[in-house]
């Protein structure tokens, strides 16, 4: 869902871009605004175009909107594309990309009665969010030292190895090395991730081990942390373009890690 920041549709593409630029910015930082419309014949709009390459969400992002009443027409998009190649949610790093064709957006109201934007159905759609693993390990480097490092252990040399157990679940592992002072040691951390059709991700089975004082001591600060994340859920559609439901959702290891979903009446 977007919130457009009126009580009055937009009378023009041009009106409509200026307040979608404005709610975009709400969520996310970001240089240039990432809105282009070509239109037709408002409120038939040829093109929706959205880049936030390079934005970062937030660190305070609205939280989800409440609509309530009827719901209306709002506009026909033939063409919605969105792309966001190295965007920043908190200290993680993603790319996403969708295309759609023939989408219907409707409106609704929250409780100050501001219009409120979703996407009620398109022909056909796919969605990709990716990730290297190079990126992964820079974010498992950085936590690891930030919460060692505050009892004199370093964190050198992470390692991170990905295996597709099934098209929605892998298997992690992450070798480390710890040191303090003259000695060092290995560290073992696995984990899980399952998916689910509305794109949430699931973190399970976290735990450390290794051999050895070092390591009995730079598991036992980081076990407390592993904790908190084991069960956790995390959203991995932070674009909210309304309520679509997801088919085919796949997890696939490689060059990169991603998650491909289709949607729309096509298939």
């Amino acid at each position: 869902m977007l919130l457009l920041k009126t009580t009055i549709f937009p009378s023009s593409a041009a009106e409509l871009a200026r307040l979608l630029n404005e709610s975009f910015r709400y969520l996310f930082l970001f240089d240039a605004d990432p809105v282009t419309i070509r239109h037709k014949s408002y409120p038939h709009l040829k093109e929706l175009s959205i880049a936030l390459d390079g934005a970062s969400l937030r660190h305070d992002p609205p939280r989800a909107l409440s609509v309530s009443g009827a719901v209306k027409p709002a506009v026909t998009v033939d063409r919605l594309e969105i792309n966001a190649s190295a965007l920043a949610l908190g200290p993680a790093v993603i790319g996403v990309s969708l295309f759609a064709r023939a989408v219907q957006f409707v409106q609704s109201r929250n409780a100050d009665e501001e219009i409120v934007l979703s996407i009620a159905s398109a022909a056909d759609g796919r969605i990709e969010i990716a990730a290297s693993p190079s990126a992964l390990e820079a974010l498992i480097t950085r936590v690891a030292q930030s919460e060692a490092s505050k009892h004199g252990v370093a964190i050198d040399s992470v390692r991170l190895k990905l295996r597709a157990k099934t098209s929605r679940s892998l298997a992690a592992e992450v070798r480390l090395r710890a040191r303090k002072l003259f000695f060092n040691a290995s560290i073992r951390i696995i984990g899980q991730l399952d998916l689910d059709d509305e794109l949430i991700a699931t973190i399970s089975g976290l735990d450390c081990t290794g051999e050895g004082t070092i390591a009995t001591l730079a598991c036992g600060i980081l076990r407390p942390h592993l904790q908190k994340l084991d069960g956790r859920e995390f959203p991995l559609m932070a674009l909210p373009l309304g309520e679509i439901r997801l088919r085919d959702v796949h997890l696939a290891v490689g060059d990169k890690l991603s998650v491909t979903a289709q949607f729309g009446k096509a298939g």
